[in-house]
């Protein structure tokens, strides 16, 4: 396989009405030196067939649970040729500038995860007031050293860093991406960087409602700090 700078991770069930706008904003990158891989878990509709069309790699994942997104993920990194992993949901999409910004995060040798600005596409002001108090949190946390204080998540890793700490745990149903980015803080430093915007769809949010969204992080992270697991799934992938 050809070397790449940067492998781009997504995760993908049954998105045919998300996968062409993800994809269309990677074309639009003005840093051309990256690949994409998409792991599927077993899409009935046209996700495979958009991906493959648009002469993106796919492999296929063994969905064993409701919730296998860490697997899905793990996997692709095995398939990836690059040295910096960036992990992208396929209702995501990303700014032109997306990855001159990440690899300009990397220039220090002491950086082992860069995490971007994340907004919702399409979105109510109130939506857009969370998703700006996460942003800033994390932004503080990092700045302090404690990342606890939001939730927090890079969205890209040097893959030697990412397996030296094993990957993405498996045996959490949510908060696989906070957990990583805590074991992988003993690595190196982070950067947490508003040069650039990780567009998402709220869509979760519009399905909880935003009080019950609040609401089931909240027990998320209680779970998961208490007892290091969480016990209510949802589905993913």
């Amino acid at each position: 396989m050809e070397k790449t700078s940067l492998s781009v991770i997504v995760p993908t069930l049954n998105e045919e009405e998300n996968l062409g706008k993800c994809i269309k904003s990677l074309f639009a990158q003005t840093n051309q030196g990256f690949e994409v891989i998409v792991a599927d878990g077993g899409s009935t509709d046209a996700t495979v067939e958009i991906a493959e069309s648009s002469g993106l790699s796919v492999i296929d994942v063994e969905k064993t649970r409701p919730h296998d997104v860490s697997t899905a993920k793990n996997l692709g990194v095995k398939h990836a040729s690059g040295d910096i992993l960036f992990f992208l949901d396929a209702d995501m999409s990303v700014e032109p500038n997306c990855f001159e910004v990440i690899e300009e995060g990397y220039q220090d040798p002491d950086v082992v995860g860069v995490a971007l600005k994340v907004m919702p596409y399409d979105a109510s002001r109130v939506e857009k007031m969370l998703y700006e108090c996460n942003n800033y949190l994390a932004r503080f946390g990092n700045l302090i050293g404690f990342h606890e204080i939001s939730y927090f998540s890079c969205h890209s890793y040097k893959k030697d860093a990412f397996m030296s700490v094993g990957g993405f745990r498996t045996d959490l149903y949510a908060c696989e991406d906070l957990d990583l980015s805590l074991r992988m803080r003993r690595q190196g430093r982070y950067v947490v960087t508003p040069k650039t915007i990780l567009w998402t769809s709220p869509r979760r949010l519009r399905e909880w409602s935003k009080g019950g969204y609040i609401h089931r992080y909240m027990k998320y992270l209680a779970e998961y700090y208490l007892y290091d697991r969480v016990t209510e799934f949802y589905d993913d992938i």
